[in-house]
């Protein structure tokens, strides 16, 4: 078909050869086989002929095909993605492109999307291959910030010979990087001969590398280094991987000035394992190797912080009797968490009168003020407070229309129209856009979106939500909107994209639906390509691990369970691994979404062993604080799913059950996966 349509349109142009039509027909083949890897499932029959050729345009450019590039290139020198194929051009072949073309580029096109992007690339081939003149000639025209290319800049001023201020910015810049590339060779070489590389500024990127645990590249600088140096790095890293040497006497080689570094965070590290004597080493050798007061009160706020994450005893004490110089919000809200763990409500009702006026106004604290009136059975000061908050939409609004035995309130912002043919004239981009969403490029499509939010006006931020909306994509939408803190647009807000999926994997898998799109909608905004830096893929960001565990549970063959950006299996594995959770925790839902974020293991750490607190407690003393405010997150969603699935709610007090000791199963479950 497409071979036909290039054919019927060459011959009626009458501007094509025999060898054209030949090579056409020959690509055509080629095409049979190989798409690009973005398009996946992608159905060309459905495509427009702009698109098709576009498509096949980006298949000769990538075949170097000249001819062929040539005839796409004039078939579509009025298509909105036109811009793409002459950038793609230049890039994949930027060794055959004239300087001409590029300048034409940047000249036609200076605030497209693409633009950053093809100076960068050809910046990057100027500089490996020293084309020096040339690389500060486009460099000046846009500075980086990529250490790479500022390493080019460098190595193109050295071979100009133009080293008037360099040595001193190159040194500069030497000393701040963690990890130098090997751009900088050049550089780094005449800083050497010029003798600007001292010890101090080998030992200032040494801490650096080392406070961030790059123990490789700390052991790579010490070449630099003298023997004695060589052998006070070596010491340090042992005290890195063993902390508990900080409470040996160091070696008498190692310098005073280094001894300091080492010894904090030695102690700093040892806090993790064993904060007790970390705070004890802390206050009998900070003396010893020159802390000053502010020094020693930072490193106590960070044990004390340790103390706090395990609910140890001391902690409310150490973090009361910090120096004011180092209080911190963050300080505040542990000791505020303290008291709801250990329901000390007078000393909860104390630290809040404590609290400066805008962290009184939050929500979290409202509510655990009225919580802690309520427990001490003064519920007319509760009262006003829980009524105010149930006003609210939100996972305390819920929580407090609880307690008055009120309607939750949903609040949705009034339904608008918008002229979509105005909004695509006035941001021709979104042309572009649309384009980009029918062929499946979703890399550039995110690349467009986000150029355009930089430049949309602000009454219009909506409009451009309703329109990803409308184009099915919801995750862009959802930022979109978030960008505007249009936070009443439920209907963008919280969409109900593959519905049937969610509905028969719940079944089958016997999970609240509701429950199924809460996860979803906080994990992934309903983006079914999605990765995370840890390898968690897809709608509901499974962990390849556990997606193999849970797909084996179920029966699922392993194309089913390692292709987890498709959107039915993805959903189909989740929702079967929120119900193995649910089971696990005895149809226990908060336990469950904890664990569904932080692992079964981490949670069955978190359940108290000692006492049982309410559900509420539990969630909101949570040490991790992802986690902390996913729960919340997750049950505020599922809520409002629910009222859009089923058009009524469930309250969330109908999961609220005590969590802790008197729960046997709970506490005792460790099934591993």
């Amino acid at each position: 078909m497409i071979v036909k349509q290039i054919i019927e349109s060459t011959l009626k142009r009458n501007a094509a050869s025999l060898s054209l039509l030949l090579t056409i027909a020959v690509f055509s083949v080629f095409l049979s086989t190989n798409t690009y890897s973005s398009t996946g499932n992608l159905d060309r029959s459905k495509l427009t002929k702009d698109q098709r050729d576009f498509l096949n345009g980006y298949e000769a450019i990538k075949a170097n095909d000249r001819p062929l590039i040539a005839f796409y290139k004039k078939e579509l020198q009025d298509y909105v993605l036109y811009p793409y194929l002459s950038y793609l051009d230049i890039k994949y072949h930027l060794k055959s492109t004239p300087e001409s073309q590029i300048d034409h580029f940047l000249e036609r096109y200076p605030n497209s999307t693409l633009t950053p992007f093809l100076i960068k690339h050809y910046l990057e081939y100027l500089g490996k291959n020293h084309y020096s003149e040339r690389y500060l000639k486009y460099y000046n025209l846009r500075p980086q910030s990529d250490s790479k290319l500022q390493c080019y800049y460098f190595d193109a001023r050295i071979r100009l010979n133009q080293t008037d201020d360099v040595l001193a910015l190159g040194a500069r810049f030497w000393r701040s990087q963690e990890k130098l590339p090997h751009t900088c060779r050049l550089l780094e070489k005449e800083l050497h001969k010029a003798n600007r590389i001292t010890g101090s500024m080998v030992w200032e990127r040494i801490q650096l590398n080392m406070l961030k645990g790059h123990l490789i590249q700390s052991t790579r600088l010490a070449r630099h280094l003298s023997p004695q140096g060589r052998k006070t790095l070596k010491y340090w890293i042992a005290v890195y991987r063993s902390p508990e040497k900080v409470t040996e006497n160091m070696p008498s080689y190692v310098p005073a000035v280094i001894r300091k570094p080492i010894f904090k965070q030695g102690v700093t590290r040892l806090s993790y394992s064993n904060p007790k004597l970390a705070m004890h080493m802390l206050q009998h050798r900070s003396e010893q190797y020159g802390l000053s007061r502010l020094e020693q009160q930072k490193l106590s706020r960070q044990i004390s912080l340790r103390f706090a994450y395990q609910y140890m005893p001391e902690a409310q004490g150490y973090l009361r009797d910090l120096d004011q110089a180092v209080q911190s919000e963050k300080v505040m809200n542990w000791r505020l968490q303290l008291a709801i763990r250990h329901s000390n409500w007078i000393n909860y009702l104390d630290l809040y009168d404590l609290l400066p006026d805008d962290m009184q106004q939050q929500n979290r604290w409202r509510y655990w003020k009225a919580r802690a009136y309520e427990s001490l059975n003064e519920f007319r000061q509760a009262k006003p407070i829980f009524q105010t908050l149930a006003k609210e939409r939100n996972f305390y609004g819920f929580m407090s229309a609880d307690k008055l035995n009120q309607p939750y309130r949903f609040n949705p912002a009034p339904e608008k129209s918008f002229d979509m043919d105005k909004l695509t004239q006035k941001y021709p981009q979104l042309n572009a856009i649309k384009e980009l969403i029918a062929i499946h490029w979703t890399h550039s499509l995110k690349r467009e979106w986000y150029h355009l939010l930089q430049r949309v006006e602000p009454n219009d931020i909506e409009a451009v939500a309703n329109y990803m909306s409308d184009s099915q994509q919801h995750h862009l939408a959802i930022q979109t909107i978030a960008k505007a803190k249009m936070w009443d647009d439920l209907e963008l807000r919280f969409p109900t994209p593959y519905r049937q999926p969610v509905l028969n994997a719940a079944k089958k898998h016997t999970v609240d639906p509701a429950w199924v799109y809460g996860v979803m909608r906080r994990e992934s905004a309903f983006s079914p390509t999605i990765s995370s830096h840890a390898g968690a893929t897809g709608l509901m960001q499974l962990l390849p691990n556990t997606a193999r565990y849970i797909g084996k549970k179920i029966g699922f063959k392993r194309k089913q369970y390692t292709h987890l950006t498709n959107a039915e299996s993805n959903i189909q594995l989740g929702s079967a691994y929120l119900s193995y959770l649910e089971d696990k925790y005895d149809g226990n839902r908060i336990l469950a979404t904890a664990a569904y974020n932080a692992g079964p293991d981490r949670v069955d750490s978190w359940i108290p062993k000692d006492m049982q607190i309410s559900a509420d407690q539990w969630i909101d003393t949570i040490p991790f604080t992802e986690t902390r405010d996913y729960v919340k997150a997750v049950m505020e969603y599922t809520t409002i799913f629910k009222s859009v699935l089923s058009k009524h709610y469930d309250r969330l007090r109908n999961f609220m059950k005590p969590i802790g000791s008197g729960n046997n199963k709970l506490v005792a479950t460790n099934d591993k996966n």
